[in-house]
């Protein structure tokens, strides 16, 4: 068993602390005008639908916000419970921004001091009350204040993200949520998370420009056994009850109109259960994932979401009617999961007067190809300078969480060892081969990648993903660019149990 003291076990953290008076400015100065921002509200204007989440947007190149975290007491179905959120909201805010933009995140920990302040053991659950922000699926630096998921935020410290934005930085869903490896599952259970958003590509399609847009951020959180967590215990088992939210709302009411086309922006921000969702008797088109479009809308009959998916749907309604958005019951590897119903979906007549006459009201499917975030081309054969091979286990190790650690080549994650060390301007095919019974989410920070095969059957969409599915005892394979940024960051399990147990690696890009 490895003890590490706080300072050896991520070495970045002091930055939290010297960087903080920066932050501190920020919170009392010149942050507190400089940002638009939209209440929460219905798309439809309807009292009882399903609101969209607040949104911060960029305004002249920058978005400037405030965000803090603090245990706030929340009503979930199962009665009230004490969560570890930002801005007391589930879901956060969601930040909407374009290439080029700068965010400026001035960050405060609000949380009380943590109880357990005895050493830390590496990939164990501990310290639950110390954070920090990563930027999910963002192409930017890792460095400094950048998307840095190295830093230890301690109850009390403020800091200030900035985090710059390529020109060429691919358009889509993208989103935040505490990454402090440790205590990243308590809090992702808890709902500390919110939507990031890069206008262009599919915003410029004009069938998806004239459609109602709706985001939807599908939460489980996880209360305590008395009323916060104070241990993964909860949330550990891949069956541990969940009531699922959107928006915040348990099993909300979402309208649309007869004829209507609507563009949902979807986020799976669990800690741990797959969604595959289906709405029988309407139409599901998906045209993008994990921010990316696909070659052209695909006719589906379920969206499979992983944790940390993100998926773009168009959904259609063709005649008035009420229907269901569910999880149908299904296998997560080796454990059966139950049916779920997560939303009530209500097709009004196409001019209910409930809805105002100037709410864009789209009929059409785009036709042909979509267009393609232009930097995302495909990885020939000719461009590969290395392949990798990473291998997914599980041990029995006595003395950690449930006596197990989970591990990538046979190693658990250790915050002083490089895993992978390559250069800038390398490109790399990586084979996933998958030892255990369960699926795993493998999420790769800074740069996405492009599926070329599950299981040896090549993917002929070949999507370009942050988070991806690695089947439960099969193999996945991928190739990607190390572009634009040095720095060291870090690929994961994203069943955040699995990840605070020890499937992590870091991968370090030198100049």
């Amino acid at each position: 068993m490895q003890i590490f003291s706080r300072r050896n076990f991520l070495q970045r953290s002091v930055a939290a602390t010297l960087i903080g008076g920066a932050a501190s400015a920020l919170l009392g100065g010149r942050l507190a005008g400089a940002v638009e921002t939209y209440p929460e509200a219905s798309p439809l204007g309807i009292a009882d639908d399903l609101i969209n989440p607040s949104e911060i947007r960029s305004q002249s190149g920058r978005l400037k916000a405030k965000l803090h975290m603090d245990i706030t007491e929340v009503n979930l179905p199962s009665g009230p419970a004490k969560l570890r959120i930002f801005n007391g909201r589930l879901p956060a805010p969601t930040l909407r921004l374009m290439p080029g933009d700068t965010l400026e995140v001035a960050f405060e920990n609000r949380m009380p001091a943590n109880s357990d302040t005895d050493q830390m053991v590496t990939n164990t659950p501990n310290r639950f009350n110390t954070t920090n922000v990563h930027y999910h699926g963002f192409h930017v630096s890792p460095r400094g204040n950048s998307d840095n998921v190295y830093l230890n935020i301690d109850p009390g410290q403020r800091f200030n993200y900035v985090v710059k934005i390529p020109h060429d930085h691919p358009a889509g869903n993208y989103w935040y949520h505490p990454h402090r490896h440790g205590s990243v599952a308590a809090q992702v259970a808890s709902g500390a998370a919110g939507m990031a958003i890069i206008g262009g590509t599919l915003d410029t399609v004009p069938e998806i420009a004239a459609m109602v847009e709706r985001v939807m951020v599908i939460q489980a959180p996880v209360p305590g056994l008395e009323d916060l967590l104070t241990s993964e215990e909860p949330i550990w088992a891949l069956d541990a009850e969940r009531n699922f939210l959107i928006n915040g709302s348990y099993r909300p009411r979402i309208y649309m109109r007869e004829g209507e086309v609507q563009h949902w922006r979807v986020l799976h921000a669990g800690d741990a259960q797959f969604l595959p969702l289906t709405a029988d008797g309407l139409e599901l088109y998906e045209v993008g994932r994990d921010g990316n479009p696909l070659p052209k809308p695909d006719l589906v009959t379920n969206v499979d979401l992983a944790p940390g998916n993100r998926a773009n749907i168009l959904v259609k309604a063709p005649k008035v009617g009420t229907y269901e958005l569910r999880r149908p019951a299904f296998s997560q590897g080796k454990q059966p999961l139950p049916d779920m119903m997560l939303a009530e979906i209500v097709v009004i007549a196409a001019d209910d007067a409930r809805v105002a006459k100037h709410i864009p009201f789209g009929r059409d499917l785009p036709t042909g190809r979509l267009p393609k975030n232009r930097i995302l081309t495909d990885i020939a054969d000719s461009e590969i300078t290395g392949h990798r091979q990473f291998v997914l286990g599980i041990s029995d190790v006595k003395g950690f969480f449930h006596d197990t650690e989970f591990t990538i080549n046979g190693q658990p994650f250790d915050p002083r060892r490089d895993d992978v060390v390559t250069k800038v301007g390398a490109v790399e095919e990586w084979t996933l081969v998958n030892t255990t019974p369960y699926p795993h989410p493998l999420h790769i920070h800074v740069n996405p990648f492009q599926v070329i095969d599950v299981n040896g059957v090549p993917d002929p969409r070949k999507p370009w993903l942050d988070t991806v599915a690695v089947p439960a005892a099969g193999t996945l394979r991928f190739r990607t660019r190390f572009t634009d940024f040095s720095g060291r960051y870090v690929m994961h399990c994203h069943i955040l149990p699995h990840e605070d147990t020890g499937m992590m690696i870091n991968i370090n890009i030198e100049d």
